[in-house]
């Protein structure tokens, strides 16, 4: 379907060793994209198998995240487009929450964000060309959540970036959109034997979503999109 969109790009997916970042890091290879995958996870890595370049490395560290900018660039020849995967998804109530966890929580879901984008715009911005795609998360989009401050806010922030960047990037031809799931079927809500497991969005659903919005023609552009799951209510 984005097969003759997508060939030949190359494209720098964080966090794209599991979950929702693996889904989209597997379907851009099978549409003949060049793919950098930026995690954390070693292990995780060495397991996606040829084809991809892979660089390990903290999302928070700003340093960690321009090299494997300027190595995928390197071996690419170019960057096309950026997914930003890479999360923090935990919960804690307001009166348990230490600023270790705040912290955490933001650096990873928004700083992290900030970082790969800053490191990969230098890149577009020499080519005049470019596409960003931030995964946040349909919490963003809702009226509030129990013990979700942290998390819930961190995604409102990245909707925000995404907004005032596409602003910032668009005279240097680089456009910037955000995608909002619902509840998706990740090896963390398996693990942790999350209600409704069944009904939640499958990873590779996820991951459509974000090759439509790298797809995006010349003249048009995705700004936000939100994808529930169709248990979830929208309000």
């Amino acid at each position: 379907m984005f097969k003759e969109k997508l060939a030949g790009k190359a494209v720098l997916v964080t966090g794209g060793s599991s979950g929702i970042g693996l889904a989209v890091s597997t379907m851009l290879r099978e549409c003949g994209a060049t793919v950098g995958v930026f995690s954390n996870d070693r292990g995780q890595l060495d397991r996606m198998g040829p084809g991809f370049f892979c660089y390990c490395g903290d999302i928070r560290d700003g340093r960690a995240v321009r090299e494997a900018a300027d190595a995928f660039a390197r071996r690419a020849g170019k960057i096309d487009g950026l997914v930003n995967c890479a999360g923090a998804s935990r919960w804690c109530g307001l009166m348990a929450m230490s600023e270790e966890f705040w912290d955490l929580i933001y650096d990873v879901n928004v700083k992290g964000t900030f970082l790969a984008i800053q490191a990969v715009a230098r890149h577009m911005i020499e080519r005049k060309a470019g596409i960003i795609v931030n995964v946040a998360s349909m919490s963003a989009l809702k009226s509030g959540m129990p013990d979700a401050s942290a998390y819930a806010s961190s995604k409102w922030a990245i909707v925000g970036l995404s907004r005032n960047l596409h602003l910032e990037l668009k005279p240097h031809g680089i456009r910037v959109g955000c995608l909002c799931p619902g509840s998706t079927r990740t090896p963390l809500h398996e693990a942790a034997g999350s209600p409704n497991i069944d009904e939640m969005l499958d990873p590779r659903d996820v991951a459509r979503a974000v090759l439509f919005m790298l797809a995006a023609p010349p003249n048009g552009h995705v700004q936000l999109l939100a994808m529930p799951a169709m248990f979830e209510e929208w309000r």
